[in-house]
């Protein structure tokens, strides 16, 4: 049913923009990535299969991207919101202190749609050949981070990662 509602909503919304993702937070300068993405095995496998954010207490959390909220609630009580792009990548945003958003809701780019708390977990799933059970694959999230070197906002680096090659996009397609 949610998935006819969501299909639904996108035929009807307004022109959604070229679908560039946008930076979780307003300011990155202070930012700093506590634990980076290490892809799991497998679905049930160990793994960080997003980043996690270290921020201010109350900060504004932005959509990354036009899209529609295909889930708000709590997993484990963190409280998490996914973001359903035009083009079926899943935006997930945990540990979050508070929202108002409600599944179905249209949100577009820049759009305040929650409130931190000292962390944030910020993920991305592409849709095709993923290890889940709805075919998504984890992906590394800091190409989508505008501006967002990790060498320069990493709590600890490792060096020899693809992503410490600069391998960065402000106008990274959804």
């Amino acid at each position: 049913m949610l998935a006819g509602l969501i299909a639904t909503i996108f035929l009807a919304a307004p022109n959604f923009s070229s679908c560039q993702f946008r930076n979780p937070v307003q300011d990155m300068s202070s930012v700093v990535v506590i634990d980076q993405f290490r892809a799991p095995k497998c679905e049930q496998c160990a793994g960080n299969r997003g980043i996690e954010l270290q921020l201010e207490s109350a900060q504004p959390i932005l959509a990354a991207t036009d899209g529609v909220i295909s889930y708000s609630g709590e997993v484990g009580r963190i409280k998490y919101l996914v973001l359903l792009t035009r083009d079926k990548k899943k935006i997930t945003y945990g540990r979050i202190a508070e929202t108002k958003l409600r599944a179905g809701d249209v949100v577009y780019a820049g759009q305040q749609i929650a409130m931190s708390g000292l962390r944030l977990y910020f993920g991305v799933r592409e849709s095709g050949n993923g290890a889940t059970r709805d075919g998504a694959q984890y992906v590394d999230p800091m190409p989508y981070l505008a501006g967002f070197t990790k060498s320069r906002n990493l709590a600890v680096l490792v060096s020899g990662s693809a992503m410490d090659q600069g391998k960065n996009s402000a106008n990274h397609q959804c």
